[in-house]
């Protein structure tokens, strides 16, 4: 029955004039892209970019690469954005290139779902899946070109591919190991490939392996062990990577899938192979990731890697079917964009009822104006404190607060934040280093190999609270210390203005903690280089 279905208007109409469709979809991803504010994790990476290196605390280093070649341009978080924003496209037209040869009308359909899908369409940030994403992409793209073609150079490229996903994310461990399961199983004509592609990607793993070896194994610790230490069996992890899997490949696709596996023997011979890859892929990241949603949380964006292939396994259907699936993807695709749209661009006033949601838009876009009040009022605070509380009271009283003159000239006084997330969004902003205090999360520790508190000691400080009695100790790294609060645009920030850096007061209360948390080497790895237990506990 589906075979005798006939396109609708709209399905032949987007058949001949298919490249029309990238024009709305490129002014979608610029409009979310350009209304969206500066993430923490995009801003923490922009740090990554301006400090470049072959790794970071927690992650290999690619979206510190692609940051690194935007900011030679422009720091403009709309050209920061540029990777993600191109990502879908370049992948789009990585298929339709494949698949072309096979099936023109297929290949356009089939980057024309991948394209817009929700999930595509909307994702504009640049992150370390963006680089997963576009590898893992390119990477099986390449092997398939090699199964149909023989050409062993494009087992290279896949392995090279491969090799850069790998120094995107970790998890393209799974691309890797789903690799080696299909050419372990596809016959002996594929070996040569196989083994070409995996002896390609092995330099980028001993890459990141040096790298971690002379960085205190601050990735390999932070994936294995740190983020891993309160693991533990959770059936809601796991049913919530079962529904967030529904969400991802929608039920349309799931069904359409089941329809494919049933007409795949119907393929070509020469397309068998592809197909096959690309089941051993999904199936791969689909059981890997179940594997660890058994003992944590899978984030949405770590399984987007495997999109593609999934997608391809729809090939065996007819044209029809795939105009239909797409029509359906695109209708749900547009309920997406018209809520997102209408959240990213409505008045602040919106808000009024979230002050927690007011408060995190001003600090994601205002950061510059609010410090400038703050550093003002902690001028105002030291000027006070040369003086009795009394002659201080008065002086305010009679001259305004403006008016006042301390004994010794002000300091732009460093900024600090206890947050990671919150000291790279500023830092963005303000376009100086910020810096984070205290133990910090697990999470995001890059400012440990970028701050040093010996240097610091006897400097002024200005730290942003999140609410006006965290980090109640904090008092205690200072020789003197205020707490003050300011109002901009009705929401208050919280500070503390700190006089005079105790740093051994520092050092015993959070930098020992910290080594015992996050720098403990276990036994089964070699002694390598560490420059934070070097910088602050080498011996003197």
């Amino acid at each position: 029955m589906t075979q005798t279905l006939k396109p609708s208007l709209m399905a032949r109409w987007l058949e001949a004039h298919w490249l029309w469709i990238l024009l709305p979809v490129v002014l979608i991803k610029v409009a979310i892209a350009y209304g969206l504010p500066m993430t923490g994790d995009e801003a923490y990476f922009v740090l990554w970019g301006k400090h470049l290196d072959f790794g970071y605390y927690d992650h290999p280093p690619m979206a510190g690469w692609m940051m690194a070649l935007q900011l030679l341009v422009s720091d403009h978080h709309l050209w920061l954005r540029m990777p993600g924003l191109v990502t879908e496209l370049l992948i789009a037209a990585a298929l339709y290139a494949l698949f072309r040869p096979v099936d023109a009308i297929k290949a356009r359909w089939l980057a024309l779902l991948f394209t817009l899908s929700p999930l595509s369409l909307i994702n504009v940030f640049t992150l370390t899946d963006t680089g997963c994403i576009l590898f893992a992409a390119l990477a099986f793209v390449a092997a398939a070109r090699g199964l149909l073609t023989q050409h062993i150079r494009w087992a290279v490229l896949a392995g090279v591919s491969l090799g850069l996903a790998f120094l995107s994310k970790y998890f393209a461990v799974f691309l890797g190991l789903g690799f080696v399961a299909f050419y372990a199983f596809a016959g002996r004509r594929f070996w040569q490939h196989g083994l070409v592609l995996v002896l390609t990607a092995i330099p980028f793993g001993l890459l990141n392996l040096y790298w971690n070896y002379t960085h205190c194994w601050s990735n390999l610790l932070f994936n294995l062990v740190n983020r891993n230490a309160d693991a533990g069996f959770s059936w809601q992890s796991l049913l919530a990577y079962l529904g967030m899997m529904a969400y991802v490949i929608l039920p349309p696709i799931w069904l359409a899938l089941r329809a494919a596996q049933q007409q795949r023997a119907a393929v070509s011979a020469e397309l068998q192979p592809v197909l096959g890859l690309a089941a051993a892929l999904s199936w791969t990241a689909g059981l890997g990731f179940l594997w660890v949603s058994l003992s944590k949380d899978i984030g949405l964006h770590w399984v987007l890697w495997c999109y593609p292939m999934v997608l391809v396994l729809l090939w065996p259907l007819p044209v029809a079917r795939w105009a239909r699936l797409t029509k359906i993807v695109s209708w749900v695709s547009v309920v997406h964009v018209v809520v997102l749209l209408g959240i990213l661009y409505a008045p602040f006033s919106m808000w009024k009822s979230q002050p927690r949601v007011q408060w995190y838009l001003l600090a994601m876009t205002e950061a510059p104006a609010i410090l400038k009040q703050a550093r003002a009022e902690a001028d105002e605070l030291q000027a006070g404190a040369w003086q009795p509380a009394w002659e201080a009271e008065s002086a305010r009283k009679s001259l305004g607060v403006d008016a006042l003159v301390p004994d010794q000239p002000m300091t732009r006084r460093a900024i600090a934040t206890l947050s990671y997330s919150s000291a790279s969004v500023l830092a963005y902003q303000v376009r100086e280093p910020v810096m984070v205090m205290g133990e910090g999360a697990k999470y995001a520790r890059q400012d440990d190999s970028l701050t040093n508190f010996r240097a610091l000691d006897g400097k002024a400080v200005l730290l942003l609270l999140k609410k006006p009695d965290d980090q109640l100790n904090a008092e205690s790294w200072f020789a003197t210390s205020r707490r003050f609060s300011l109002t901009y645009r009705g929401q208050s920030f919280h500070f503390l203005a700190g006089e005079g850096f105790r740093y051994e007061v520092y050092f015993q209360q959070v930098l020992v903690p910290i080594r015992e948390r996050f720098y403990q080497f276990p036994s089964w790895l070699p002694s390598g280089e560490c420059d934070f237990t070097s910088r602050y506990f080498a011996p003197e």
